[in-house]
């Protein structure tokens, strides 16, 4: 397979000149990454005040017919939907249509009285407390989510902590139909795509009827992978209309640059609507959560940056607003860890100053970490270097996603032990390809409790 995939592998790019077609550090990354993961396709952008300066598409947007990944390609978004949902949002706050202070009992007059203390903003930035656990059979409409949410307690109290989940964007999506009195696809039809001329971003409008699943053409569709046995599998999640607030975009690498250009150049919100969307809720106890309207918000390389993954890694979008630097990476592989658009970044921003190791007082928890990746990687069983009550953690290690995420940064070279954090010890580890930092904690014999990426 990778041969055929290294012999069909196409660049595409838009008006290519003999420069831009020259192989440069990002063509490698891709082509690497697409080797090694077993990614049939992928599309790269990069935009930096207001210009495109790299777009291209690779590989195959088809197996089975050997279509090649164009820059109208339209790829499955996921997750990454969300930073369309957010600036939707944005747009309406402009008009006075919507106030992200509003409480939900404006929208939903009959809500209970829990609802009064959630503001529309902690929809979005998924600290308003609503619980995901709407029981087995999830509704099938946006309004039926409402109501299966209004009938269950509040998971949290409002804006004490920040959970990821999916019924703060179903809800959300209400509001926005409500306030707009349009329906998402056509909102986003007539606030983004038309204005933009976006001509490769829309919703399937899936259904499914027993054992028939129907959903619209879409030209230029690429197909979803998965792995299965090592070999390369047709994987295509099914993405409900209920929960297109949340995921279930597609669009093409062509029709997201338009849309960061767009942003960039102030043609889509006002810059103080820009900065609100990326600014991280804060939480009681002083720290701020990692996300803002709609958008993730993290520190990479010691700076500041937004965007959204989504499948984990169908779609992965960073950008560093005080550069107006976007980087935009797509693929086809759902067994993957967005790694692309952070090593395309890499090539743009310098590596912060290392972190100086300190002397481990607990070496055994070192070297069960150490055993316990490595073992992962290669696709064993490292049960007995974690602890009875870190089960969790050790399935996590054995998940396809993250060995896939394994292979993807390489062989593990090093470990430095950093010092203590609140949720455990900090810990360099230097792959091939990447260096992280995990946080790790352990019982009285350096068994693994819990283990997890910073």
């Amino acid at each position: 397979m990778h041969r055929l995939l290294a012999a069909l592998a196409l660049v595409i790019s838009i008006a290519p000149s003999p420069a831009a077609a020259a192989p440069d550090r990002i063509d490698a990354i891709v082509a690497s990454q697409m080797r090694i993961s077993d990614i049939p396709g992928a599309a790269v952008a990069v935009i930096e005040r207001g210009r495109v300066t790299k777009i291209k598409g690779y590989g195959l947007a088809n197996l089975e017919w050997s279509a090649p990944v164009g820059t109208d390609t339209r790829f499955q978004l996921a997750s990454a939907t969300k930073i369309f949902t957010g600036v939707l949002l944005m747009r309406l706050v402009e008009r006075g249509a919507v106030s992200l202070d509003d409480p939900l009992t404006r929208w939903f007059p009959d809500a209970p009285q829990s609802w009064a203390s959630i503001r529309v903003r902690q929809l979005a930035n998924h600290t308003s407390g609503l619980s995901d656990n709407l029981g087995a059979d999830r509704p099938k409409t946006p309004e039926g989510i409402v109501k299966a949410a209004m009938a269950v307690p509040l998971a949290y109290p409002p804006g004490t902590e920040a959970r990821y989940g999916f019924t703060d964007f179903a809800v959300l999506r209400v509001v926005l139909e409500k306030a707009s009195g349009l329906s998402l696809p056509a909102l986003l039809d007539r606030e983004i795509a038309k204005p933009l001329a976006l001509r490769s971003t829309g919703f399937a409008m899936a259904s499914e009827d027993g054992n028939v699943r129907m959903a619209e053409v879409l030209s230029r569709r690429a197909g979803v992978y998965g792995l299965r046995d090592g070999k390369i599998v047709t994987s295509d999640f099914f993405f409900a209309p209920q929960g297109y607030g949340a995921g279930g975009l597609y669009s093409s690498i062509a029709d997201l640059a338009a849309f960061f250009v767009a942003l960039d150049q102030g043609r889509l919100l006002r810059r103080s609507s820009l900065i609100t969307l990326e600014t991280p809720a804060i939480l009681p106890d002083g720290k701020t959560s990692g996300f803002g309207v709609g958008w993730v918000v993290r520190a990479y390389r010691g700076l500041p940056v937004v965007g959204h993954s989504g499948g984990p890694a169908l779609a992965d979008i960073v950008r560093i607003e005080d550069r107006q630097l976007t980087v935009i990476a797509l693929t086809n592989q759902q067994i993957f860890y967005p790694l692309i658009a952070e090593a395309v970044l890499d090539t743009m921003t310098p590596a912060p100053a290392a972190e100086m190791p300190l002397v481990d007082d607990r070496p055994l928890l070192a070297a069960r970490l150490k055993h316990a990746i490595e073992a992962s990687a290669a696709g064993k069983d490292a049960a007995d270097e974690f602890a009875t009550t870190g089960t969790s953690s050790s399935d996590a290690l054995r998940s396809p996603f993250t060995r896939a995420m394994l292979r993807g940064v390489g062989p593990l070279q090093r470990i430095d032990y950093l010092g203590e954090a609140r949720r455990g010890r900090r810990y360099r580890l230097t792959f091939a390809r990447k260096t992280m930092v995990w946080l790790a904690t352990g019982d009285d014999d350096g068994r693994i409790i819990a283990l997890a990426p910073e």
